[in-house]
């Protein structure tokens, strides 16, 4: 009993190492996995070509903002530059402006100070002019002389009684008065006396009344300064000239 349990046993160890044959038939099963392989490999490629196709035009894409890109720096760049020439020309027109803000302040202060040179000089000359004026002595022409006479009572005589200028020996205050130039002999014809009055109101009077002398052989005229003279007798032959082509 014993042996046939060893028996058994012994067959179904046998038969458990012995492959069990397949129902599939072997030959249909290996043309079914070729087919399939080969269903699989131009699905593969047209994969990688539609991918390599999909890339090169993001590339293409890529390009052309790359492009679009540098264009715009260019741009930029241009930019950036006009913006830096037009600062440089604000600024060379400020440094300008200021130079003839400058140049026009030194302008305005050597008008200013030319102005106050000619009004200095004007007052100068208008104070020459009264100077002057100060300076002019009156010719008393014709006038009798005498030894040991008194020239300015002579000259008082005459405003009263030719002048109608009442009280002249008190009103009009004559600083000193004498002949002019030596006395010549041979001669009756008397020198005229030059006066210098204390105040030019009367000299004036005196001036304005020497007409009243007109048919007399008496004459009041003006002694001027040298300087004035001088060019009074350098224009005089002009003056004589003119008043003779209108005569």
């Amino acid at each position: 009993m014993a042996s046939k349990q060893h028996a058994d046993a012994a067959k179904q160890h046998k038969y458990a190492h012995k492959p069990v044959p397949s129902k599939i038939p072997k030959h249909n099963m290996s043309k079914d996995k070729k087919e399939e392989t080969e269903t699989e490999k131009p699905i593969q490629l047209k994969d990688i070509h539609d991918m390599m196709k999909a890339m090169m035009t993001k590339l293409e894409k890529l390009d052309f903002i790359e492009i679009k890109v540098h264009a715009v720096e260019e741009d930029l760049r241009k930019m950036r530059d006009s913006i830096e020439y037009v600062h440089a020309e604000v600024d060379d027109l400020k440094a300008e402006n200021i130079g003839r803000k400058k140049t026009d302040e030194d302008t305005k202060q050597r008008l200013e100070k030319l102005q106050k040179e000619n009004e200095i000089l004007n007052k100068s000359v208008i104070d020459l002019k009264a100077r002057s004026m100060r300076d002019i002595k009156p010719f008393f022409y014709n006038l009798p002389e005498s030894k040991d006479e008194d020239t300015t009572n002579l000259i008082h005589g005459l405003l009263e009684e030719k002048l109608d200028i009442k009280d002249a020996r008190v009103n009009v205050k004559i600083d000193r008065s004498h002949r002019l130039g030596k006395p010549k002999s041979g001669t009756t014809r008397p020198r005229p006396i030059v006066a210098k009055f204390n105040y030019f109101q009367d000299r004036e009077q005196i001036r304005r009344n020497a007409r009243k002398l007109k048919g007399t052989k008496l004459a009041i005229g003006e002694q001027f300064p040298e300087k004035i003279m001088k060019i009074r007798k350098e224009l005089y032959p002009e003056f004589k000239k003119e008043r003779e082509g209108s005569g």
